[in-house]
């Protein structure tokens, strides 16, 4: 099995994914799982965004929402765990965790 590991994503799945597929194509192999740790931001629309623990420079919409919308699918199983800069709301609704997008499964970390 293929591990992929991700430090902060700050909501930016489509650069991490592309990144993957260039590395499986460049080595050969076949990343089986992505796990993200910390800062995942799960921003699914602009209510989320008021809801960040950040300075207002720092709050983009990303590309989680497509994702979340299913206008794209996350191309390897991906399990993220919270961090400081979450939408608190979001993940809030989640409170022993779950699936936040298909493929995409939030970690409760306590």
């Amino acid at each position: 099995m293929k591990i992929a590991v991700e430090g902060c994503c700050h909501g930016e799945l489509d650069k991490i994914y592309e990144t993957i597929g260039y590395l499986e194509k460049k080595e050969g192999v076949k990343v089986d799982l992505l796990l993200c740790c910390g800062d995942f931001q799960a921003v699914r629309n602009e209510g989320d965004m008021k809801c960040m623990a950040v300075p207002a420079k720092y709050r983009t919409m990303q590309t989680f929402y497509k994702y979340y919308s299913g206008e794209k699918k996350a191309p390897v199983l991906t399990i993220f765990i919270g961090g400081n800069h979450e939408a608190s709301n979001h993940l809030q609704e989640l409170p022993y965790g779950g699936w936040v997008a298909p493929n995409i499964y939030y970690l409760v970390a306590y």
